[in-house]
């Protein structure tokens, strides 16, 4: 499997989401865990995903002068900082490579 299949990308869209929204390792692995077998077990699911994290889209860049406006418009429309979001991904394409190292389910 690739990291651009739909499988890899909705497994590493969950994972991420799942962090950023405040789950915690155990809850995130349990919900991934659970959509792995519901859509049957695919071989290679988990490392395509960990490698899918980082074609995940992001926010544009701007200026550093946009940068108080934007926060200012996050914060109003309760949008997590940029800074949660990458924590997210990192958190998630750790717990997905550990998921493809262990082989078999716990």
């Amino acid at each position: 499997m690739t990291p651009d299949h739909p499988t890899a990308q909705g497994l590493a869209t969950m994972a991420s989401a799942g962090f950023e929204f405040g789950g915690s390792s155990a809850e995130v692995e349990r919900d991934i865990r659970a959509m792995w077998h519901h859509l049957g077990s695919p071989e290679g699911a988990f490392e395509a995903a960990a490698d899918a994290v980082g074609l995940l889209p992001q926010r544009p860049e701007v200026p550093v002068s946009e940068m108080p406006r934007r926060a200012a418009l996050e914060r109003a429309f309760g949008i997590n900082p940029v800074e949660v979001e990458l924590a997210a991904a990192m958190a998630a394409r750790e717990l997905l490579q550990y998921l493809a190292s262990c082989g078999a389910p716990r």
